[in-house]
């Protein structure tokens, strides 16, 4: 007696290779816009769909590797200028 037929896998493909923990964030609207049109942006010009989720980890990712270190910052604002390189030169000590 043969194997009956295989089924074919439910779902989303599986495209995470490491440990992965599912979460909730609340995002501002306007930041869930950029998403959105950003997803649309590169659906449009690679002819591939994106979604937010693997925008933000992209992100997540590109802050990981940038070597900056994040730890400086004390809040959302600093973080952002840590990030976009827009810190304020501080004096050096004499």
């Amino acid at each position: 007696m043969s194997p009956g037929p295989t089924k074919p896998n439910r779902g989303r493909p599986i495209v995470h290779t490491e440990p992965w923990a599912k979460i909730t964030v609340v995002l501002l609207d306007r930041h869930v816009a950029y998403l959105d049109r950003l997803a649309i942006d590169i659906r449009l010009k690679h002819g591939r769909a994106i979604s937010r989720a693997e925008i933000i980890r992209g992100l997540i990712e590109a802050a990981f590797q940038s070597g900056i270190d994040l730890s400086q910052a004390d809040s959302i604002d600093t973080l952002v200028e840590l990030l976009t390189g827009s810190m304020p030169k501080r004096k050096a000590a004499r």
